[in-house]
């Protein structure tokens, strides 16, 4: 199981269609490393309900869209966006 800890973007103001690596931060004994996009978009797809983001006391597990021929991640909706993807710190 990972969790997403951090971003980085192709540029500013990150929006989720300009988040170019995640942080995959292992918490059952895999390593943690930044993912490209491309691969955490493969993995997350091949392995759903298996990435998550949490903040604010809230967890929101982490889902592929489609979006034509750039495909991106983004939390499943739970009502708050203390969790969401743009609410992680982003490093350069």
């Amino acid at each position: 199981m990972y969790e997403i800890t951090g971003i980085k973007v192709s540029r500013k103001p990150p929006a989720l269609e300009t988040i170019s690596e995640y942080y995959f931060q292992g918490r059952n004994g895999e390593n943690s490393l930044w993912v490209a996009k491309p691969e955490a978009v493969a993995f997350v797809q091949k392995n759903p309900n298996s990435t998550y983001v949490s903040g604010g006391g809230s967890t929101a597990y982490v889902e592929v869209v489609a979006n034509g021929a750039n495909p991106y991640l983004r939390t499943k909706p739970d009502g708050t966006t203390s969790d969401n993807l743009l609410s992680l710190p982003v490093y350069n």
